[in-house]
């Protein structure tokens, strides 16, 4: 038995486009749904979600039900037994957010990949499959297995995009959200301070050939980020569609 491929690194590394929601609620249940309706990963939100380790087992779990890659949003990004634990439960993937230099990028690496290529700790159980996946090919082809990237969100990082683009991650995506708040605009995503700093990133990632995401706010936006060469795209979260249609249908019926 091999050990678990990840459809997002693959695409991603030649050339393609991967799609995404989020879960933020600890309901497993929620990140099968999302794989069956075809995202390629689900982003299991630690940082704003109420996601504990043992949540986090289930909602993997049902990923994997559902034919998608699991993928965290880190709580503590800067603790290497965190993101250990989180790959130990058999996540493929790593958000970090705020990064804002080169070394807190370096840092996720060192945490998420085994010698010679980082320091994580030995302890798997899931990413061996418990057991069927002999430890000499669990370790020849696991650090190729992980998709590491970092939510670019301060002005700080901005300043030095390109030596964060060179640390050796697989994506860097842009954090709209918080760049509008640190520059004095806060909701206005697409304000033009906003969108100058996503241009920047946008261009680093591609002089070093590495992916770019952008969080979609509709399927316009989504094909607009595409049509510049953003190559990750994300869309909403699970509980934000259940009040989107939640509120059409009462809306409808003149529920206001």
């Amino acid at each position: 038995m091999s050990i678990r491929e990840n459809r997002v690194v693959q695409t991603l590394r030649t050339g393609g486009t991967v799609l995404s929601s989020s879960v933020r609620l600890p309901e497993a249940g929620l990140c099968e749904i999302l794989g069956y309706a075809g995202f390629d990963f689900v982003l299991l939100d630690c940082e704003h979600g109420a996601v504990d380790p043992s949540t986090l087992d289930r909602m993997v779990q049902s990923c994997f039900a559902g034919g998608t890659v699991p993928v965290v949003r880190m709580l503590r990004p800067r603790d290497p037994e965190a993101v250990m634990l989180a790959l130990d439960l058999g996540v493929q993937g790593i958000l970090i957010p705020h990064c804002r230099t080169a070394d807190d990028a370096r840092a996720l690496r060192q945490a998420a990949l085994y010698p010679p290529a980082g320091n994580r700790g030995f302890g798997p159980g899931r990413g061996t499959r418990w057991g069927r996946v002999p430890t000499a090919e669990y370790f020849r082809g696991i650090n190729d297995t992980i998709f590491l990237f970092a939510l670019i969100e301060d002005p700080e990082a901005i300043d030095q995009i390109d030596e964060i683009a060179g640390a050796g991650l697989d994506c860097l995506w842009v954090g709209t959200g918080d760049l509008a708040l640190a520059y004095g605009v806060p909701g206005e995503r697409k304000h033009p301070r906003v969108m100058q700093a996503a241009q920047k990133i946008l261009d680093a990632c591609k002089r070093h050939n590495i992916a770019a995401g952008w969080p979609a706010s509709d399927a316009d936006d989504a094909k607009w980020a595409m049509a510049q060469g953003y190559r990750a795209i994300g869309y909403g979260g699970a509980e934000s569609y259940i009040m989107q249609q939640s509120r059409q249908f009462l809306g409808a019926l003149g529920r206001t």
